[in-house]
């Protein structure tokens, strides 16, 4: 019975490490990938979200992004979350829904809700990386 206890709080004690450690690294790792990829803005204001006419913009410059958006219940803040940026994919985008935020005391910004025209990527992207107009290729 002793030879048993003894084997149990061996085992114990050699795996208690083996377990803390991996989940130890891999969280720290985690978190070093998540903050580098994922660029948030908090925004506060009004946030209200206004249906639109379904209009035709392409993108004017590489330097826009679209976000993912999340809107809190509890106070009028919206959080937006990039997902990816407009210069991936040179296509028409379709605006559908719009949205005003402030900045700070005297500056807003309108986001457009867009979707691509094969429908495969959608999300918030700010007015003034977009043009009106459809996408026309260079060559």
């Amino acid at each position: 019975m002793k030879s048993m206890k003894n084997l149990t709080v061996a085992l114990l004690a050699l795996s208690l490490p083996l377990t803390t450690l991996p989940l130890t690294s891999s969280t720290t790792a985690l978190a070093a990938t998540n903050s580098q990829k994922a660029e948030k803005h908090t925004y506060t204001g009004n946030g209200s979200v206004k249906k639109m006419t379904k209009t035709a913009y392409h993108s004017k410059d590489s330097k826009g992004n679209i976000y993912s958006a999340l809107f809190m219940a509890d106070k009028p803040t919206v959080e937006l979350t990039k997902k990816t940026t407009l210069n991936q994919y040179r296509t028409t985008w379709y605006a559908t829904k719009k949205m005003s935020v402030r900045v700070d005391k005297h500056h807003s910004r309108t986001y457009y809700y867009v979707t691509s025209s094969d429908k495969k990527v959608s999300g918030w992207t700010w007015s003034g990386y977009l043009t009106k107009g459809i996408f026309k290729s260079a060559d």
